[in-house]
């Protein structure tokens, strides 16, 4: 076991920090410039914590001696939804960005999945019609989680949910991020982006994120973008300069982002992290499906763009969680 620095060190770490570490470092991702489908990394990552931000104001203690031993956390598939509102983050809304992260954290393996927003599915409360995955949230997060189970077959612990508002405030009060594009493209009257590292505002980074229509590929390059940015972040989070001076970012996210992860869960996850530096191996995969236009179950009386899934795409996407589930070290 990674020994700590100094004998009975004291760090006192708010939960609200637990709750950003994690909001970022749950999602770390790389950039490697690679096919639609796939993408592998291996990145420095803290995978730690997030929590409702007004119902945490009080402090935790952790106490860490070189004699205390890692918890054993087992593993985990956490939800990440990004919905498309600002401001109020309870507002149920459609979730463009969907991205579900199977953790061992024995293993230190996550694997990320990005389901794109217009995937033609099921939903829990549809009766068997189909709808764009993002219109699930229209419905409420436990919707859009029940219809992600449904499709992958597997079930979903924990969800984390960020609006727009949210996502500026936390790269705006991180100075900015400098995130890897493939390709030049421009967002009027946002900004002009240019292949390779681009800095970027708030706003800036999400225009970044939310675009589709500049790509060939649509949706697919979108969600590869979203992937590059989440990778940018995790380089900012994981700086002992972000550790040390975090309270601003706190003040900043209030009301912007909402989970079900429990206190003890995000407590225990920075606690090994600080116990144990080691790195995370972190895999990506991105299903795929073809255009199409289709009645849905929000919108039955005109036909919509939707993507077809791509079965064997799906397949894979659930080998893939499967694999990580069922990893021993």
């Amino acid at each position: 076991m990674k020994k700590i620095n100094q004998t009975n060190l004291k760090r006192r770490i708010s939960l609200m920090l637990l709750i950003t570490i994690f909001l970022m470092s749950s999602l770390v991702v790389g950039c490697g410039k690679k096919n639609v489908n796939t993408v592998s990394t291996k990145e420095d990552a803290l995978v730690e914590e997030t929590e409702e931000s007004e119902k945490i104001e009080q402090e935790t203690e952790i106490v860490q001696t070189e004699s205390e031993e890692k918890k054993d956390l087992g593993t985990f598939v956490l939800y990440f939804s990004g919905i498309d509102v600002w401001g109020w983050t309870d507002t149920k809304s459609r979730s463009d960005v969907n991205i579900i992260a199977a953790v061992n954290t024995e293993t230190r393996h996550v694997q990320l999945i990005n389901t794109p927003r217009d995937y033609f599915v099921e939903m829990p409360i549809s009766n068997g019609a189909k709808d764009k995955l993002t219109h699930a949230g229209l419905y409420g997060v436990e919707n859009s989680v029940g219809t992600l189970e449904k499709l992958y077959d597997i079930d979903i612990d924990y969800y984390l949910r960020v609006n727009f508002s949210g996502f500026e405030a936390i790269i705006d009060t991180l100075g900015g991020v400098d995130v890897y594009s493939e390709y030049d493209f421009t967002v009027d009257p946002i900004k002009h982006y240019t292949e390779g590292y681009n800095h970027l505002t708030g706003l800036e980074a999400l225009a970044f994120v939310r675009e589709r229509h500049a790509f060939a590929s649509g949706d697919n390059q979108r969600g590869r973008n979203q992937m590059a940015m989440l990778q940018a972040l995790i380089k900012k989070v994981c700086s002992i300069e972000f550790l040390e001076n975090y309270n601003e970012v706190m003040d900043e996210l209030t009301d912007m982002y909402r989970t079900n992860i429990p206190d003890e869960l995000l407590k225990d996850l920075v606690f090994n992290q600080l116990m144990d530096g080691t790195e995370w191996t972190v895999d990506i995969y991105s299903v795929t499906g073809s255009g199409g236009s289709e009645k849905t179950y929000s919108a039955p009386n005109s036909a919509a763009y939707v993507m077809i899934p791509n079965d064997s795409d799906v397949a894979q996407a659930k080998s893939l969680i499967e694999a990580v589930l069922n990893e021993t070290p």
